[in-house]
């Protein structure tokens, strides 16, 4: 993983040892780029080639001097993509329906080869065909060197495609947009990757000795940035954030409320989410233990609660979040075998329905011909990304039945995708989670649930189907491997807990006497932090996309004689009217206040 980093002045010498050392997307050298307005780069043997787009000139650059060589006119107006194969330059115009080649140290030059789409920007040659970054409809195209006819066409990772580079085995295509580079799979265009860039405006990228360079037009600087390697995964956009978890009991009635049990999911150490100090309860819990996935609970236990009675619990923590992203590269995973002790994670449960046969063939017919965990997990998650449309209503019903019904809230997407996961022989479980919404003090009462799977070499990645609804191929794959640094994970399990049954945060059990009725509401806090200490302060933390977090409304069962609580998210509407009516709370949109 990698986080807030020295700057690392330019030292050629230790190139090659530098990078066992480095994290992916790591800056590694910067240096004042040689040009004003750099659109293209290119590496041809110890030298980069850069065109400028205010001289409409090429630049042969020496990175380890910091010294101009040459200074090459360009034939065009805009000078942008440049590519370099076997002593041969080939140039592109943004204004020109042809890419210019040049040999170098030659006179003569070869005639130019026609450009039949629109904008050409980027331009890289994989050593059979060239490919360019057309801005003007953003795509990818491969082309044929000689003739220039267009081979094939993918959508370019996001909507505003600058450079593009070639590792020996992915490409890595810059977006200034979004401020990424994405590493793309040649073969179907899809993104494997996401790294942020090192600069606001990334608009050329090169491979050279083993990392990429990337040209920044906004601040005219050159960034040396490793790759992803054995990492398992990359952190960065870090916020500190003061957030608690508070549940409020009511009896009701004339009865009593008998052998309480509540249990609290408690947060901990995990791939960005980082504790600043030990989370604390109010009151102190009867004990700590753990069900029986490794979960952390605090149990509160109450022999009687009389009618009028209220009672609460709560958790508070500083925590450090971090968006995290797993760079998994597929050909590390295909091939690879799996723990045997992950066997729990590959059996059935109710809300999986493994037997189904309606799942059975759907999975066969969406993993056809996939052989690794990678490939399947992907198709998989796609799959369900496209086909389930959201819709807060219906419950939290198994995986076959929410993929009949073609709809379903969080939870539902997750059970399906664990669901899916298994019967395809991935290990897979959830994670639940408590968020920011929108505000950076902010109230959170419907949560977020999401689907983890195990990838070997990098563990338990998260899978957000829910999330992975994006237009374009970067919105598609942020979620596959990725978890934004708005989430304090709670909960993570496999299936049904002795402790929190099906839901995630916290559960309740309990008994009732008489004519007696439990009322609870949870509700979760976020505040920020300042960077030197832990008082709350209105900092601006960075921002995110915010997919859609939230959670199906239902209603509650009828009063039973032995009574069980859930206060996940799936029983808020019932359980706001009832406190209404006997707490006077005041209902906003999307928050509620307890005076």
């Amino acid at each position: 993983m990698y986080r807030p980093f020295p700057l690392l002045l330019v030292v050629c010498s230790s190139l090659s040892s530098s990078l066992a050392f480095a994290h992916g997307g790591q800056i590694l050298e910067q240096l004042p780029c040689p040009v004003e307005e750099p659109m293209g780069l290119a590496a041809c043997d110890n030298n980069l080639f850069i065109s400028d787009m205010a001289t409409r000139s090429i630049v042969r650059f020496d990175p380890c001097t910091a010294q101009i060589l040459e200074r090459i006119p360009a034939q065009g107006f805009l000078p942008t993509g440049i590519a370099c194969s076997q002593g041969t330059l080939f140039l592109a115009d943004r204004r020109q329906d042809f890419m210019a080649r040049m040999r170098l140290g030659k006179n003569d030059h070869p005639s130019p080869i026609p450009y039949y789409e629109r904008w050409a920007t980027g331009l890289v040659h994989d050593g059979q065909s060239l490919w360019v970054v057309d801005a003007r409809s953003a795509k990818l195209h491969r082309i044929d060197p000689v003739d220039g006819t267009t081979i094939e066409s993918f959508d370019a990772p996001d909507k505003h495609p600058t450079g593009i580079a070639f590792d020996g085995r992915m490409l890595w295509v810059a977006d200034h947009g979004k401020d990424s580079l994405y590493r793309v799979d040649p073969s179907d265009g899809k993104v494997v990757t996401i790294l942020p860039s090192p600069g606001p405006y990334p608009s050329a990228l090169a491979m050279h000795q083993g990392s990429l360079w990337v040209a920044d037009y906004q601040s005219q600087q050159l960034f040396r940035v490793s790759l992803p390697h054995d990492e398992p995964y990359l952190e960065d956009m870090p916020r500190r954030v003061r957030v608690s978890y508070e549940v409020v009991y009511r009896v009701r009635g004339t009865g009593a409320v008998t052998h309480l049990r509540a249990a609290l999911a408690v947060p901990e150490e995990l791939p960005g989410q980082h504790l600043l100090d030990k989370v604390t309860f109010e009151p102190q819990p009867t004990r700590m233990t753990m069900d029986r996935w490794g979960q952390p609970i605090a149990l509160f236990e109450r022999e009687e609660l009389k009618a009028g009675t209220t009672f609460s619990i709560r958790w508070t923590g500083d925590f450090l979040l971090y968006r995290v992203r797993f760079p998994i590269d597929p050909d590390r995973v295909r091939g690879a075998t799996l723990p045997a002790q992950l066997d729990a994670y590959l059996q059935d449960d109710k809300k999986y329905d493994l037997g189904a046969q309606s799942l059975a063939r759907l999975v066969e017919e969406v993993t056809h011909g996939k052989t690794s965990y990678y490939d399947r997990a992907r198709a998989i998650y796609e799959h369900l990304a496209r086909v389930i449309k959201y819709d807060r209503s219906g419950g939290w019903n198994n995986a076959a039945t929410v993929l009949a019904r073609g709809t379903g809230s969080c939870s539902e997407y997750t059970f399906a995708l664990v669901g899916m996961l298994r019967r395809a022989g991935i290990p897979a479980r959830y994670a639940g989670a408590v968020s920011e919404r929108g505000d950076e003090a902010s109230f959170d009462d419907v949560y977020h649930r999401w689907a983890e799977a195990y990838m070997p070499g990098y563990g338990w990645v998260p899978m957000d189907a829910n999330a992975g609804f994006g237009e374009t191929p970067a919105g598609k794959a942020e979620y596959f491997g990725g978890r934004s640094n708005r989430h304090v994970v709670t909960t993570r399990g496999g299936g049904a807990s002795e402790w929190l049954d099906w839901t995630y945060n916290n559960h309740t059990m309990y008994e009732v006497q008489g004519d007696a009725t439990l009322e609870e509401q949870s509700l979760a806090r976020y505040r920020p932090l300042a960077d030197t200490n832990k008082d709350p302060v209105l900092a601006s933390a960075p921002r995110v996309n915010v997919p859609r977090l939230t959670e199906p409304i239902v209603d509650p069962p009828a009063k039973p004689t032995q009574s069980t609580s859930f206060s996940g998210d799936p029983w808020m509407a019932a359980i706001a009217l009832l406190l209404a009516a006997g707490f006077g709370i005041a209902v906003g949109r999307g928050f509620r206040t307890i005076p």
